[in-house]
């Protein structure tokens, strides 16, 4: 945890650690020729998780760096094993207090955390991206569970508290014409749907030679280049803050603020003298 502009940050280094292994190499005089090797490889990436906004800053440090999905499935067993240790702490409380509760009444009450790593997106790539479809056939918008934050734009504000009153884990809208639907008029809205990261979107449709063209946010994400000078994850994350709070004041991020409720949280995570 470290402490920037009176920000809380999670910082830290993630390696994927793995041998290589190799059963042939190619030469021109010989061929395929039979050969043994192992070679340990670890890339590796940096991330800041900006806690008050929930959002992620992914630097990959090298070439293979290990990508959001190993990063993603990594956290979530860590967050099972940890809703484990909890829920049977939970058990063995009970016990002594003689409510005795089961695990199964205890996870009812408490549900398992679930995690959703949605990339933040351009603008211009969303436009850039929708321009490339003769015919834009469908596009479909999926509402998934969020933090504390909440939608700018009406319509996605308005489906997001209706899927929250009915209870639904996940809600999905779809817009679809075998004609093409107007480029112009989705333009518009994937890009305030994808603006703060709440929502997933899948287009589909034909380019100019007739092949089937399918998208997402991985498709158009914001992404970006920052020199860094430092390999210490805590000067990094200093470095890298600082981008992305530079696109945000350039627009290309659109970021809420936090509530009340979360800046009490993270209160006791701040570290008023070292912020900086």
């Amino acid at each position: 945890m470290i402490t920037i502009d009176g920000r809380v940050l999670l910082v830290g280094r993630f390696i994927k650690d793995m041998i290589l292994e190799r059963e042939q190499v190619y030469n021109l005089s010989q061929g395929l020729v039979e050969d043994h090797e192992e070679l340990q490889s670890s890339p590796s990436a940096i991330f800041v998780l900006i806690l008050d906004i929930h959002r992620l800053i992914y630097l990959k440090e090298t070439k293979f760096a290990p990508s959001l999905d190993n990063f993603k499935s990594t956290i979530e067993s860590f967050i099972k094993a940890k809703h484990k240790e909890y829920i049977d702490r939970l058990t063995d409380e009970s016990k002594v207090e003689g409510k005795r509760k089961t695990k199964k009444q205890l996870l009812s009450e408490h549900l398992p955390p679930s995690l959703e790593i949605i990339p933040l997106t351009s603008a211009r790539s969303v436009e850039d991206f929708v321009r490339q479809y003769e015919v834009l056939s469908s596009v479909t918008y999926k509402f998934s569970d969020r933090n504390d934050e909440q939608d700018n734009e009406g319509f996605f504000r308005a489906v997001q508290r209706q899927k929250d009153e009915v209870g639904s884990r996940s809600t999905t809208i779809k817009h679809s014409s075998s004609e093409g639907l107007d480029k112009e008029a989705v333009i518009g809205e994937v890009q305030a749907a994808t603006a703060q990261g709440n929502q997933r979107v899948v287009m589909v449709g034909k380019d100019s030679s007739g092949n089937t063209l399918r998208g997402d946010n991985n498709d158009f994400q914001l992404k970006t280049t920052v020199e860094v000078s430092s390999h210490t994850p805590s000067k990094v994350a200093r470095k890298i803050f600082s981008k992305f709070l530079e696109l945000v004041g350039d627009g290309l991020i659109q970021v809420g603020i936090p509530s009340r409720e979360v800046l009490a949280k993270l209160a006791p995570y701040r570290d008023d003298e070292n912020a900086q």
